[in-house]
């Protein structure tokens, strides 16, 4: 028997995430999906390193299908989902049906374990939301870096401010900026050469 899951979530590089605003650079939900799990990854590491008890698997898992539900409805920007607590609220109720129909058309045999990717709790998902808004934040300064002030000015000074809450919250997400955020919009030449301690 046929199962749809893997081509429903591959479908998620048609998905175009900030579609209310011109991009230098298009990011997909597949593509953004990618960018949470290799920030996760080193997030997870650190928390590991600074003796906090977490489950990595769970965290990558959930870093790889944290907006599968989007292949249902659709990239909303944060801005429309949270206009309004009711609006927010409505929203999160119909990704959880989203997620109950893309169960669906998985095997049997890994419908448990999908279904505790998408919504893991704990400090495991706190961590990947964490590395979410981060992605957010890197995206943004990228587009200002690439001369597009106009239409992500405003969004890369909030999630400044979101990035600086981070911070003081998670310790992991602390040693993520000072260790890779200053050189988050050079060059490759930059990047290549320039030596790190």
């Amino acid at each position: 028997m046929s199962h749809k899951f893997l081509n429903l979530a591959l479908r998620q590089r048609l998905l175009k995430r900030w579609s209310l605003m011109y991009s230098m650079q298009p990011e997909s939900v597949l593509e953004h999906s990618a960018i949470v799990g290799i920030l996760t990854f080193l997030v997870g590491k650190t928390a590991e390193l600074n003796g906090r008890d977490i489950d990595l698997s769970k965290m990558l898992s959930h870093a790889l299908l944290h907006d599968m539900s989007e292949t249902i409805t659709g990239d909303v920007v944060t801005p429309v989902k949270r206009a309004n607590n009711t609006l927010y609220q409505e929203f999160k109720q119909l990704e959880k049906i989203a997620e109950q129909r893309i169960l669906l058309t998985a095997p049997e045999p890994l419908r448990s374990a999908i279904e505790e990717a998408f919504s893991p709790g704990g400090i495991e998902q706190e961590l990947v939301k964490a590395c979410d808004i981060y992605s957010a934040y890197l995206k943004c300064k990228l587009e200002v870096a690439f001369g597009n002030q106009v239409e992500f000015g405003d969004a890369l000074s909030r999630m400044e401010t979101a990035v600086d809450d981070l911070c003081q919250r998670f310790p992991e997400i602390d040693t993520l900026h000072r260790w890779f955020g200053e050189d988050s919009d050079c060059s490759v030449d930059h990047l290549i050469t320039t030596p790190h301690n």
